[in-house]
């Protein structure tokens, strides 16, 4: 029956090419679209962290740290965990810093644990911006943030009041109270002449 259509071998590439090409072509267009997604994603992280730099105690700030080991994580390929120079690079500065902010320290050592935590999470910005084709410089990254004064102030009156609520709670403390009573004036009201 194949010899009754007498195909030579480039009318096969042919019906290959017009059976396969439309399917190719979408399989590609995924791949892209992944791709891009991904690329997306890790930027929105990047962003994130960049604009609460200066806050790092928002729950954005912290959701993004959360999202660095799934989308730097690499791919598997056959079982095998596969990631770029970049994804190493950001998912160990990401451990270390991770890791520092689980430390818990004494009075003495706040102002060391705060510098090295300070160090390593520009190291990881840098590592981000270096692999998302930004041109930062650590310094830049360290420096070149803005949180007016009026936000530190509000988050300290917030964290003392939340604070002095969980004393209160927690320890039974007792809220002070002072009552003021203005005699002088009830007093001075009886006593004019003009009134009796």
């Amino acid at each position: 029956m194949i010899s009754e259509f007498n195909l030579e071998g480039k009318d096969w590439v042919m019906i290959l090419a017009v059976i396969l090409g439309p399917i190719l072509a979408v399989q590609a267009q995924k791949i892209v679209e992944h791709y891009r997604d991904k690329k997306a994603r890790r930027l929105n992280i990047f962003k994130t962290l960049m604009s609460t730099r200066s806050e790092r105690l928002s729950r954005e700030h912290v959701s993004a740290l959360n999202m660095i080991d799934m989308e730097f994580y690499g791919f598997i390929f056959f079982g095998v965990r596969l990631q770029s120079k970049h994804e190493k690079s950001i998912c160990n500065c990401w451990k270390k810093y991770n890791d520092s902010l689980n430390i818990i320290s004494n009075q003495s050592d706040q102002n060391l644990v705060a510098v090295t935590r300070e160090n390593l999470f520009v190291g990881l910005l840098y590592a981000m911006s270096q692999a998302l084709g930004y041109d930062f410089d650590e310094v830049q990254l360290r420096r070149d943030c803005y949180r007016p004064k009026g936000f530190v102030d509000v988050e300290e009156a917030q964290l003392a009041a939340l604070h002095g609520l969980a004393g209160i709670i927690k320890n039974g403390k007792s809220i002070p109270v002072t009552i003021i009573t203005n005699t002088s004036d009830s007093d001075s009201q009886n006593t004019n002449p003009q009134l009796s």
